[in-house]
């Protein structure tokens, strides 16, 4: 007896079926755990390749997108990630290290909130912002949320000095409940580091990576913050450089961060702003630059996934995080949020008038920023964004992945 071959149409179906099950499934790990969410595609990777995870996670972030688009026709708004003074602020310990006596010092629990005015004009369809040195120049609003634009105090030293501010905007006019948080740093009072993980950039290259921040880092007064780094190494095979180790080989026109060893910090472009490595200690690329002499990329408008996360194209609303420069190099700007194209973060990034940025990692889970307390010498992180739930201590271990730290000037 010959066995029935199935219909097409059946066949379809079923694969229909499985296809809503995962990109379902896919929605649910990614708001309930995202942990699991985001290995669970790696794992996929391996097993389906690339482009084959890469349509499936794009179907489930338009399912995300969607449900969050009738959310809003609902007359569900988004609301402001924080209010008044950030409780995530770390408070000087008198145990940890006396008063200054020349330093103005300001009890960050009772630090009001910044409210220099926001310029009177016109709403722009642009977001602008006026280059002032410190603290940051107010954003123009092009969104609804009270304090948009606003730069609140985030974290300061152990002696009250005002180091972080954050704000944040509505960058896509199209996506409403699209929210971008975006932290200034004083890099005249802080010092950017650069960790390997023991993982990732996968090299051949033999150097000491155990994935953990040094022990005279991690010290209270002088870790005050973590954030996370670029895209795995497979996902386009960026330049990373360390102490003079090519760990991955550096890509002609790339954006690239490159830290210095006395501590400044630059990016530009590798072939045109950087074309050799010797005197850097670290170069970390990440895709082309989005911002570029103050000017968001035209590139940016080009739906490639080698430039902008191969696991989904730019023109997918997904989380997406990124770090840029003031023209004068003395202020460092990360931005990240959820529901955003690589058109959003670009232009959320300009609004604060940065003169050069790169995208860093996307997606659920991978992009985190976090302030560090220390409580008995024991470091804890606070998140940036109450989203961010999920091992967010990650990065006071020993990391798989590459990330970034911040320090006091000293470190």
């Amino acid at each position: 007896m010959k066995r029935a071959i199935p219909h097409p149409v059946k066949i379809l179906s079923i694969l229909f079926l499985a296809l809503l099950a995962m990109c379902i499934g896919g929605y649910v790990a990614i708001d309930i755990r995202p942990s699991l969410g985001a290995q669970g595609a790696d794992v996929l990777r391996g097993v389906f390749g690339q482009e084959a995870v890469a349509l499936l996670e794009g179907a489930v972030f338009q399912v995300q997108d969607t449900v969050h688009q009738w959310e809003y026709s609902l007359g569900v708004r988004p609301a402001a990630p924080w209010s008044g003074v950030s409780p995530n602020i770390p408070s000087p310990s008198a145990s940890l290290a006396p008063a200054s006596p020349t330093a103005t010092s300001t009890s960050p629990s009772t630090t009001p909130e910044i409210t220099t005015p926001v310029p009177s004009v016109e709403p722009s369809p642009t977001l602008t912002a006026t280059p002032i040195r410190w603290p940051p120049a107010s954003i123009t609003a092009i969104g609804t949320m009270p304090g948009e634009g606003q730069w609140a105090p985030y974290f300061t030293d152990l002696y009250g000095h005002q180091i972080a501010y954050r704000t944040f905007v509505q960058p896509d006019p199209t996506r409403a409940y699209t929210v971008a948080a975006i932290v200034a740093v004083d890099l005249t009072q802080t010092r950017l580091h650069y960790m390997l993980g023991f993982k990732e950039p996968l090299s051949e290259v033999i150097t000491n990576r155990t994935g953990m921040i040094p022990a005279e880092d991690k010290k209270p007064g002088i870790l005050l913050a973590v954030f996370n780094g670029g895209f795995l190494t497979e996902h386009g095979q960026y330049g990373v450089i360390v102490n003079g180790k090519i760990l991955t080989p550096m890509r002609e026109g790339m954006g690239t961060l490159a830290i210095f060893p006395d501590g400044h910090v630059q990016i530009g472009v590798w072939g045109t702003d950087f074309t050799s490595y010797s005197g850097i200690a670290v170069l970390r690329q990440n895709g082309p630059m989005i911002i570029e002499g103050g000017k968001i990329n035209p590139q940016t408008g080009k739906d490639l996934p080698e430039y902008w996360g191969y696991t989904v194209h730019g023109e997918v609303a997904t989380w997406r995080s990124a770090v840029g420069l003031s023209a004068d190099g003395k202020t460092l700007y990360y931005a990240v949020g959820s529901s955003m194209t690589i058109s959003a973060l670009a232009q959320a990034l300009k609004a604060t008038g940065v003169d050069a940025a790169i995208q860093l990692d996307i997606n659920y889970y991978w992009t985190l920023f976090c302030t560090v307390r220390f409580d008995k010498n024991i470091p804890t992180s606070l998140p940036l964004l109450p989203d961010m739930k999920d091992n967010i201590n990650r990065y006071l271990h020993a990391s798989p992945r590459d990330y970034f730290y911040l320090t006091t000037a000293a470190g």
